[in-house]
């Protein structure tokens, strides 16, 4: 067998992989996260949260870079924790990875149709919504499929026009800033009555970073982007600086735009702002193309990390054999990602079942499913710091005293948003024993997992 056939190609660039980062972080949420957060805090405690989160998840960011440089392979924290930690951590983490991302990827597909929907009325019916909802997802699966190149290229594209939206928001606002206006937004006073700064500063923390999810995006790649020492850590690093110039700039944009009452009801805050500076109405068209190009980026970027994570895990003998096969002519891991986007069809289906079936509470469940898979997520930011760790105590990677410090820092900040995203997601338990209840199927399953390898 060629080698084509059993190894990844190195096609990814840097600017490629910084654009992965770049879109999985930006997705379809921010474009309201304003209005929500608007309800909860005044804007210098909002703003203070974005530069702390964004801090943070700096800090917990340098964990990923310095492993990569270490372990320059597909699959990010799978490798890292298994390198450390041992295959059956390794698997823990792949699976609990893998399932929260392809439940997330049902939710990034579902949106696209309801974008695409606001500039197509016809099409909104609920035979063309699956036939529609379906083919886009099956075309980016097949997109991925033919070339991690292409994904690429798509990444870039589709990064740098959503990430466009943003920059004319604030080119758009300069000439007509009111800081006056900021100042009289910024009572000790939220919104919902609040003044308890904690209250509110933990309240705007708990919605905040869901907007750094995906900073490790490009390390799923790894095994895909050329001179991975170098360009991993910088694609992380310069990734995430990107995202957070930009979210903390939109945000004072918008608050010495748009008075927080208003801001705090509007159901498109971006709209509202362009139509404000540039008196039209034209804001609207533009925000729902923004928000379907971004929702394209980041389902074609998710369904690309999201595959990588079980062919890491299957590759390095802790899950399902013939999930690390490679493509013989694209050398993409296509079991691995026809089986990531089939699971992501399943959650689909239920949850349009439950639309056509009339029951109202449909959206709700699949909602509070999603949150849970994505916060069943966030352990994984933690046992990649705590593995760096670990590597440095073996005396496989090298360190300093500052990054001793770093370190500490990063275990601090992995807690408190463990934390905060646990206040920030109450659902209801069931959902929670769902959850728990597939992660211990997942769990009975890693003997046979592991077997398929001996009989492969």
């Amino acid at each position: 067998m060629s080698s084509q056939n059993t190894s990844l190609k190195r096609d990814l660039g840097l600017v490629a992989a910084i654009t992965i980062v770049v879109g999985n972080m930006i997705g379809s949420g921010v474009f309201g996260l304003p209005s929500a957060l608007a309800k909860v805090a005044t804007p210098p405690i909002i703003i203070l949260a974005w530069v702390i989160v964004a801090i943070g998840a700096t800090i917990i960011a340098l964990s990923y870079g310095n492993l990569s440089r270490s372990i320059p392979k597909a699959g990010g924290p799978v490798v890292y924790t298994e390198a450390a930690l041992g295959k059956f951590w390794g698997y823990i983490v792949s699976l609990v990875w893998w399932v929260g991302s392809a439940v997330g990827n049902a939710a990034i597909v579902d949106l696209s149709f309801t974008q695409l929907a606001q500039l197509i009325p016809a099409i909104d019916f609920p035979f063309y919504k699956l036939v529609t909802t379906l083919s886009i997802l099956w075309l980016f699966t097949y997109i991925n499929i033919c070339g991690v190149k292409f994904a690429g290229w798509i990444s870039i594209v589709t990064t740098i026009l959503k990430a466009s939206v943003f920059i004319l928001v604030i080119i758009l606002a300069i000439p007509h800033l009111n800081f006056d206006l900021f100042r009289s937004n910024s009572s000790p006073l939220s919104l919902q009555g609040e003044t308890d700064i904690f209250t509110m500063f933990s309240a705007a923390i708990a919605l905040i970073f869901w907007a750094f999810t995906g900073l490790e995006s490009s390390t799923m790649a790894g095994g895909e982007i050329k001179n991975p020492e170098r360009n991993i850590q910088r694609s992380v690093v310069w990734g995430l600086a990107i995202v957070g110039i930009i979210y903390i700039l939109i945000n004072i944009s918008l608050f010495a735009l748009i008075p927080q009452d208003r801001l705090a009801e509007s159901s498109s805050p971006f709209a509202d702002a362009i139509n404000l500076a540039l008196n039209t109405n034209i804001g609207g068209d533009i925000v729902n193309v923004a928000i379907l190009v971004s929702v394209a980026g980041a389902l074609s970027g998710w369904i690309l990390t999201t595959g990588r994570s079980i062919y890491a895990a299957s590759k390095d003998k802790f899950f399902i054999a013939s999930f690390a096969k490679i493509h013989p002519k694209y050398a993409t891991p296509y079991v691995a990602l026809i089986a990531s986007s089939l699971i992501t069809s399943i959650f689909f289906f239920l949850n349009f079942y439950s639309d056509i079936s009339g029951n109202t509470q449909g959206l709700s469940h699949f909602v509070n499913i999603t949150t849970v898979a994505a916060f069943i997520n966030l352990p994984t930011y933690l046992v990649t710091v705590i593995s760096e760790y670990v590597l440095i105590r073996k005396g496989k990677m090298q360190s300093s005293k500052a990054n001793h410090v770093r370190l500490f820092l990063a275990f601090a900040f992995s807690i408190i948003f463990l934390y905060f995203g646990f206040i920030g997601s109450i659902v209801p338990v069931i959902y929670w024993i769902i959850s728990i209840g597939l992660l211990l199927v997942g769990l009975f399953c890693y003997p046979i997992f592991r077997k398929s390898h001996l009989e492969d």
